[in-house]
């Protein structure tokens, strides 16, 4: 079924579920999501066996994933299944990324109740269990989640699938062609979905799916698939396989990549990887990448890990959202829903580490209570993700008066990033340096030599803020200094705070009887001393917010931290494999007659270096989410996000921009 409006949306619709006969029934497609007989036994047959993966699965090399594609998710029952099988004969070092399309979600109501039928199934209770835990918002666009202590990584694409797979960017190894018959969703089944299904392939990929329909065996042999005929299951007689065998006349022309955004050449498992950096930008690249199995030496140059930007008690998880989304903003929601899956998966929303308690964005101009009407009018996100309350209701739901009416993020809190820091490096893949300052890289015929342990490495990860100048040309990329205060105070016995309130500031429910709340934001200001006027100001965005809890703190006595925040040009991060920036300007100088100019080859890479930067006042929603795309470039897996999201934090895109931009 069609959209049938064009304005930019993040939302979209659940599916209807009819339970009359106790199975789930789909109301738009008029169609069953399995097999009344079996549906175990159906999965097994049509996607497992026919698949070959009991074998594949146990041959399967740890130093690479095995990637399986699905063009519809619906209960979940052939990932549960492909789940399972992995646990019992794959390599237990090995990861198996599973991604699945989905344009209508279930509610979870609706997949509780689905899985109540799977329930004497004892192999598939504990996956049930994961996937209704992490069961994510109806949000369009990619939803990785982590299952398994890293075994095993779900990549959910909410969306249209011929859509969503276009955004992909990833090797499949299997296909599962599934979704409901092509006489009742035609939508789906299209030539456009058999073109990205070929996209997507490689010489050893399978494919099997439930029809034979004539319109699907067409499709796949026009995407380069070679296709046979075998017993269905049950009372249907018969389904189809197929091997990727991609003629040339059958590969789509697909517009040329950019050679600055391909991912460049890498090496599995290259050895250990050095992460300079300790803080939260460093401990979630280095968690990252150690539970792929890397071994990573994590250098800072302090007595523990985040000392500077990253020390703070609390900080809140907090995306701005705008009426009409923006490829920024999906970034940001992206990461929004990434945390708060990584903190669930990890067990560390326990109140100490982290407290998804919900979090209140107050109006408290005429310019932010115009945007939450807007929002209100769009539509463009679901309930579940934000409602829009009055002033009374933020109130009600804070704990103390609130200076206006508010969005409530339900799903939202704050994170200590000091805690989740040492959380996230407690891995025994990961070994912590610390006191080790970097002031030297220098490339060797192999990699990387570091000035601080005259160690080698084959890669490099930069996590450093903005103060390095361990790279050439190193002002190319952007970054600047933006101080932050924040203040801390202790509770008082007058008033408490039950939810994160942000405004022109934010202060968190009080952690270790303590209040933390901020803050400054100075750009180009090197300075870590602590300002009485910054306190001031602190609380005076404070009073605003929330006069109540403002007044009973303005007679005890104040502390706090200041330190740098990394921020870019553009306020987006900046995250990937890094080129030589004086190369890249000669290479490309053509770009500055014609932006659509088209290059062959390789960008100039700096082979094994990379970055994760720029982070500014969001990287409790950014940092988690860039080292999983930084870690996918690194092992060459799939991405967590669409391929446009990726496109955007490119290091290199200041210095292209910069040509773009010139006269010739």
């Amino acid at each position: 079924m069609s959209q049938q409006t064009n304005k930019p949306s993040s939302r979209i619709s659940r599916a209807q579920i009819d339970w009359s006969e106790g199975q789930p029934h789909s109301s738009l497609f008029g169609d069953i999501y399995f097999s009344q007989q079996s549906g175990v036994a159906e999965t097994e047959h049509v996607f497992i066996n026919a698949n070959n993966l009991p074998a594949r699965f146990a041959q399967q090399n740890p130093s690479r994933p095995f990637v399986i594609g699905e063009t519809g998710f619906g209960t979940g029952l052939n990932f549960l299944s492909a789940r399972q099988l992995w646990l019992n004969n794959a390599p237990k070092t090995a990861q198996l990324h599973f991604i699945s399309c989905e344009k209508y979600p279930l509610s979870e109501v609706d997949l509780r109740q689905a899985h109540q039928l799977f329930a004497n199934d004892s192999k598939l209770a504990r996956g049930c269990e994961q996937l209704q835990k992490l069961w994510p918002k109806p949000v369009s666009g990619f939803h990785r989640l982590i299952l398994d202590e890293g075994r095993i990584q779900l990549t959910l694409l909410y969306g249209d699938a011929t859509q969503m797979l276009s955004q992909l960017n990833a090797q499949i190894d299997c296909w599962f062609l599934d979704g409901f018959a092509p006489s009742k969703n035609p939508e789906m089944w299209r030539d456009e979905l058999f073109t990205q299904l070929g996209r997507l392939s490689h010489a050893d990929t399978t494919l099997a799916t439930f029809t034979c329909a004539g319109l699907v065996k067409r499709g796949l042999k026009a995407a380069g698939f070679e296709i046979r005929k075998i017993p269905g299951y049950g009372r249907k007689r018969e389904m189809l396989c197929a091997n990727f065998t991609a003629p040339l006349d059958a590969q789509p022309n697909l517009p040329k990549e950019r050679p600055w955004l391909k991912r460049p050449p890498t090496q599995t498992h290259p050895g250990p990887i050095a992460v300079i950096g300790g803080g939260l930008s460093g401990a979630t690249t280095a968690f990252a990448l150690a539970r792929r199995g890397y071994k990573v030496d994590l250098y800072e140059q302090h007595p523990q890990v985040a000392s500077e930007g990253s020390g703070n008690p609390q900080g809140s998880l907090y995306a701005k959202l705008p009426a009409k989304p923006t490829p920024q903003s999906r970034l940001h929601l992206a990461g929004l829903n990434y945390s708060t899956q990584l903190l669930r998966s990890l067990n560390l929303d326990d109140g100490e580490t982290a407290q998804l308690c919900g979090l209140l964005q107050l109006a408290l101009d005429d310019k932010e209570a115009k945007r939450f009407e807007q929002l209100s009018v769009e539509g463009a996100y679901p309930e579940e993700l934000i409602q829009a309350v009055t002033q009374l209701e933020a109130s009600e739901l804070a704990g103390t008066e609130c200076g206006g009416s508010a969005l409530h993020f339900p799903d939202s809190g704050w994170v200590s990033p000091a805690r989740f820091s040492q959380a996230l490096i407690n891995h025994p893949n990961i070994e912590l340096k610390t006191l080790e300052r970097v002031d030297h890289l220098q490339p060797t015929d192999s990699g990387w030599q570091i000035s601080a342990s005259n160690l080698h490495y084959q890669s490099v990860v930069l996590c450093t803020a903005w103060r390095t100048d361990l790279i050439d040309n190193w002002h190319a990329l952007g970054l600047k200094p933006i101080r932050g205060q924040t203040t801390w105070a202790a509770t008082s016995a007058n008033v408490s705070l039950n939810k994160v309130v942000c405004g022109k500031g934010y202060i968190s429910p009080a952690l270790d009887n303590q209040y933390c709340f901020g803050s400054s934001f100075v750009i180009g200001d090197t300075s870590d001393d602590l300002r009485n006027e910054e306190h001031e100001h602190n609380l005076q965005i404070l009073e605003e917010s929330l006069p109540q809890l403002s007044e009973s703190l303005k007679h005890q006595s104040l502390s706090g931290k200041a330190s740098q925040r990394s921020g870019s040009r553009d306020y987006i991060p900046l995250v990937g494999a890094l080129c030589d920036q004086q190369a890249l300007k000669s290479r490309y100088n053509a770009l500055k007659v014609d932006a659509k100019t088209e290059f062959e080859g390789n960008a100039p890479w700096l082979h094994g270096l990379y970055v994760n930067l720029g982070h500014g006042s969001k990287g409790l929603i950014t940092c988690p989410l860039s080292a999983e795309i930084l870690a996918a470039q690194i092992n060459d897996e799939p991405y967590p996000i669409e391929q446009q999201l990726v496109d955007i934090l490119s290091p290199q895109r200041f210095t292209i921009r910069d040509l773009i931009k010139s006269e010739g």
